[in-house]
């Protein structure tokens, strides 16, 4: 019984943190506290965060094509390779006006 609850303690925990990340309010919120900590590299898995489990974007294509790039592109910057600031601001852009 008790391991019963455990998981679905665990699956329910799972669920919210998921839904966290499919808010833009709430990556936002978490995008100034990184920006606050200087914290790069934690911003763009966030956003990379928000792609996977945003329900408006069933696709890294779909988000690319959002923002006017490539898949290609905004997977470097998920890579954390060659980022143009244009393209970071792009996205930050993109997940401000889902917000709205």
């Amino acid at each position: 019984m008790m391991e019963a609850i455990m998981a679905l303690r665990k699956n329910l925990n799972k669920k919210v943190k998921q839904s966290r990340f499919a808010d833009p309010k709430y990556i936002l919120e978490a995008l100034k506290n990184f920006m606050n900590d200087g914290e790069f590299h934690s911003m763009t898995d966030l956003i990379s965060a928000y792609i996977k489990h945003s329900p408006k974007y069933l696709t890294q294509e779909e988000f690319a094509a959002a923002i006017g790039t490539n898949r290609q592109t905004l997977h470097r910057m998920m890579a954390h390779e060659n980022v143009s600031l244009n393209l970071f601001f792009s996205a930050l852009e993109q997940i401000h006006d889902d917000a709205q």
